[in-house]
């Protein structure tokens, strides 16, 4: 039987592959900030979620190698993650790794920015007429805006830093030494 990789991902079995090795790469990058001395019994649930998953993919690696003579292996780099060959060159699928980097994380700091000087005068628009529905839903709205933007920021600059910065001390710096912290993430666009 011939493998057409376009229509593999599609086919039921495909597509619970693709979600198995997807799982399997996420479960070793949780694992990999968890520490077997502080969290143990995180740790060995994910060991053991890892476990079952490679078990889940050996079946499948096997399917695939019976059906149609190609052996493909998890693998796994900085830059992608996903199925090749044992020599590298032939991919049965793959995915590419959202590149960390300063500017993107300057543009959520950007974007926060500005809703929160959108929450801001929709903050004082509603303290001048606090009786007025319409402006208590605007000043909600924007609010929440804000809120999301700045865990999407703080979230991400623990994720830019392998969690050397924790959302507490990125909170702190966004709050107390903002322009601090713009210049950490315009140096790491370099």
């Amino acid at each position: 039987m011939k493998l057409v990789k376009a229509r593999f991902e599609k086919t039921e079995f495909g597509g619970q592959m693709v979600e198995t090795v997807k799982a399997i790469d996420f479960y070793l990058e949780e694992k990999s900030h968890t520490s077997q001395w502080q969290e143990p019994e995180k740790y060995k649930r994910l060991s053991k979620d890892i476990d079952r998953l490679f078990a889940q993919f050996e079946i499948f690696k096997l399917a695939v190698k019976q059906f149609y003579g190609v052996e493909y292996h998890f693998t796994r780099t900085d830059d992608y993650f996903g199925c090749c060959t044992n020599d590298g060159e032939d991919f049965l699928f793959r995915f590419e790794r959202e590149k960390k980097s300063g500017k993107g994380l300057l543009k959520k700091l950007e974007k926060f920015e500005e809703l929160e000087a959108v929450a801001n005068k929709a903050d004082e628009a509603y303290q001048a007429e606090p009786e007025n529905a319409e402006l208590e839903a605007a000043f909600d709205k924007a609010y929440k805006e804000e809120f999301e933007a700045m865990e999407e920021l703080l979230n991400s600059i623990t994720t830019y830093t392998n969690g050397e910065i924790d959302t507490e001390t990125s909170k702190k710096m966004l709050f107390t030494h903002r322009e601090e912290l713009k210049q950490i993430l315009e140096k790491a666009m370099d």
